[in-house]
C-alpha cells in the first residue's frame, strides 16, 4: 500500500474520532500515534495535538479506564519526558524515553530495563 501525507489538522481530527475504545482499525491508527507519528512531528505539533484532545470529553473518559490512552498521554504529556543514559556493553547511550508506571519507556511496548540505567533527567520540550 501506498503512504499519504496529510495536514495536521486533518490528523488532529482523525485522532479524536479514534479516541479508545474503537473498533481495531481505529485502535491500530490510535497506537500509530505514539508507535509512528510522534516521531514524524516537531515539539509544537505533540504539545498541541496533546492539548487538543484534553479538551475533547471522550478523551477525559478514555484516558481514566483505557491503557493505550494512558499511555498515549504518558507519551506527549510534554511535563513526562525525560532523556535517559543507559550503559550497553560499557558504552553510554543517550535516550529519549517517556515514564509510564515505574519504567521509561520509548515505546508503547519497549522500556530501558532498570539494570542498563546509569542516570535519568527530566526533559523539558522547546516550542
Amino acid at each position: 500500500m501506498g503512504n499519504f501525507t496529510i495536514d495536521f489538522f486533518e490528523l488532529s481530527f482523525l485522532a479524536e474520532a479514534c479516541i479508545p475504545p474503537r473498533p481495531i482499525a481505529r485502535a491500530m491508527f490510535w497506537q500509530n500515534l505514539t508507535k509512528v507519528y510522534w516521531h514524524q512531528m516537531t515539539e509544537g505539533e505533540r504539545r498541541h495535538i496533546f492539548q487538543w484532545l484534553q479538551k475533547n470529553h471522550w478523551y477525559g473518559e478514555s484516558l481514566e479506564k483505557e491503557e493505550d490512552t494512558k499511555i498515549f498521554h504518558s507519551r506527549f504529556d510534554p511535563d513526562n519526558q525525560y532523556i535517559v543514559t543507559a550503559n550497553w556493553n560499557g558504552v553510554d547511550e543517550k535516550i529519549r524515553a517517556f515514564k509510564f508506571g515505574e519504567r521509561y519507556y520509548t515505546c508503547i511496548n519497549r522500556w530501558i530495563a532498570e539494570e542498563y540505567i546509569v542516570f535519568v533527567e527530566k526533559f523539558t520540550p522547546i516550542f
